[in-house]
């Protein structure tokens, strides 16, 4: 609650600092220059420009899926035997986002990001009379119930830089060259000891590459864009004995300038990601889907409806505010999984 109520109240801060006149092309800071929320990289800046932004996604997990399909937990226990799974999940992400321009043709950029992330999971009823010799005990309360349990602190630190390759009139494209250093720790464990479920680990515990080339366009109160990169890992294993498979995202959108100060935008998204390669290291339970490595990876497209707004003028002028709900349009999952539901992304911004 806190945080939609910081989102209304920067809103309305923004709206009331801004000019209600009619639209024109030559307003000084156009709310539809940049990319809708959840997409990052995406725009450069001008020589000595700094730019100093918070980014913030959060998104809910529930219900099992295989593939394409949602299951029931006779579908959990007749897979593999498992005797828990994943009841829900919420993951949140918080970037700080600072651009620094050397010229017109090169932007770089610092990211540093901190996670929270949430699991509640529940027993599912075995056969026969198997036991599961694997559930133990977890922050004192036994797992034939059910139990939640959460991890957070300082994610993946990435450096980049932006390199302008082509512009001419309202068309330009630029390269993004980015490297994720594992600055996020992947040895998070339970109470007794053992790993907590590869996904709910902080960062990767590897140097991974993460390029992307962006195409955007404007013409009037109309712009648009393109997005295609990804994240390939330049290491087979981190400290922890495995490495998150390879990812490939690609996004196109378009935008449109209601007022001087607010444009809506849409946005499609195909999402590809590998499952894991490798094995922990150490002690960790096989008594649900996230504990196996190929229970992650699939492929989704989401469809994302964005506002930004920017203040034109007052003590505001300058500060951007982007807005972005995410959806769930196909999805396939690669072994069991908790599904995804809706997401949001926030920008907050601000150059000079």
């Amino acid at each position: 609650m806190k945080f939609f109520s910081c989102v209304i109240t920067t809103g309305l801060a923004l709206a009331s600092s801004t000019s209600f006149a009619h639209q024109n092309d030559q307003v000084r800071y156009r709310p539809e220059s940049h990319a809708p929320a959840g997409v990052m990289a995406d725009h450069q800046h001008r020589q000595g420009e700094w730019m100093v932004g918070y980014r913030t996604m959060s998104r809910d997990f529930s219900g099992l899926y295989s593939g394409s399909d949602k299951v029931s937990d006779s579908v959990a226990t007749a897979a593999a035997g498992y005797s828990m799974v994943a009841n829900s999940m919420s993951m949140d992400m918080h970037m700080l986002d600072i651009m620094y321009a050397l010229n017109d043709d090169i932007t770089l950029m610092l990211m540093p990001e901190y996670m929270t992330m949430d699991m509640s999971m529940r027993s599912v009823a075995m056969s026969g009379a198997m036991v599961d010799m694997d559930m133990g005990e977890h922050n004192g309360a036994s797992h034939a119930g059910g139990h939640n349990h959460s991890v957070s602190g300082w994610g993946d630190t990435t450096l980049a830089a932006l390199l302008r390759v082509y512009q001419r009139g309202p068309h330009q494209v630029h390269a993004t060259l980015g490297l994720s250093l594992p600055t996020g720790s992947v040895d998070e464990k339970q109470a007794d000891g053992r790993f907590v479920h590869y996904g709910m680990q902080l960062g990767t515990g590897t140097y991974d590459l993460v390029p992307s080339i962006t195409y955007n366009g404007v013409a009037g109160l109309l712009s648009w864009g393109a997005q295609f990169g990804g994240e390939w890992r330049l290491e087979s294993a981190n400290d922890s004995g495995f490495a998150f498979g390879d990812q490939l995202n690609v996004s196109a959108w378009g935008a449109y300038r209601l007022a001087d100060w607010v444009s809506a935008s849409a946005r499609l998204q195909y999402e590809k990601r590998e499952d894991i390669n490798g094995h922990y290291n150490g002690p960790h339970g096989h008594s649900s889907p996230p504990d196996l490595q190929a229970n992650y990876g699939g492929e989704w497209v989401e469809l994302g409806l964005g506002v930004n707004l920017v203040a034109q003028q007052g003590p505001l002028a300058g500060i951007r505010l982007g807005l972005e709900w995410l959806l769930p349009v196909s999805e396939y999952y690669n072994g069991l999984q908790v599904g995804r539901d809706a997401g949001l992304s926030m920008s907050l911004s601000y150059a000079l």
